[in-house]
């Protein structure tokens, strides 16, 4: 397309001046001018298309999340947690993250976002993303510190960790569960903490 815009150009240039001593150097500066405008213009148009396209984008991104916002609406805490869970089992994490982080912008008081923020993080961590899964399950755990995956939360926070080499956060995050609950991940903390020493 520029090799038949330069053309033209330099034809319609050629049929100005026909008249006129103008001598090829001339000629061939004019197309190489021209030549370098029709490239900046391709640029421009370029860049007006990955606007338009992130626009584009951006609206979709709002009509999804209305979308989510209108099936929180119409659906209980408890159905939105199994959907979450559905979506994660069936490793559709995407629309797992979707579904939960709707019920938290929604709902930013319930008690259900600390379970909600659990399963974004295990999205994450499935996805070995363990920079967001660890601040997924931060914010879980500082929504609900007493909620019934409190101490699931702490431990897979301490597996993030762990995977991101922090063994000092890893090794006191063990160290809290030990010292705050009982149960399945106290001793799961406890093999954990033993593997450090």
């Amino acid at each position: 397309m520029k090799k038949i815009i330069g053309f033209l150009l330099l034809v319609s240039f050629v049929n100005e001046t026909s008249g006129k001593n103008n001598d090829i150097t001339e000629l061939s500066d004019s197309v190489r001018e021209l030549t370098g405008r029709i490239e900046q213009l391709e640029k421009v148009v370029i860049d007006l298309q990955k606007k338009a396209e992130e626009l584009e984008n951006k609206n979709s991104q709002e009509e999804k999340i209305q979308k989510d916002m209108e099936t929180i609406s119409q659906k209980t805490p408890e159905e939105i947690l199994q959907m979450a869970r559905d979506y994660l089992e069936e490793n559709n994490t995407e629309e797992c993250r979707r579904v939960s982080n709707a019920f938290v912008t929604k709902n930013p008081t319930s008690i259900y976002c600390g379970m909600m923020l659990f399963y974004v993080g295990n999205s994450y961590f499935v996805e070995k993303n363990y920079k967001n899964a660890a601040l997924a399950y931060m914010k879980g755990f500082k929504a609900n510190p007493s909620g019934s995956k409190a101490a699931e939360t702490l431990y897979k926070l301490a597996l993030c960790f762990k995977q991101l080499g922090e063994e000092d956060k890893c090794k006191s995050t063990l160290e809290k569960i030990l010292s705050d609950y009982k149960g399945e991940f106290a001793k799961k903390a406890s093999v954990e903490l033993k593997k450090r020493k």
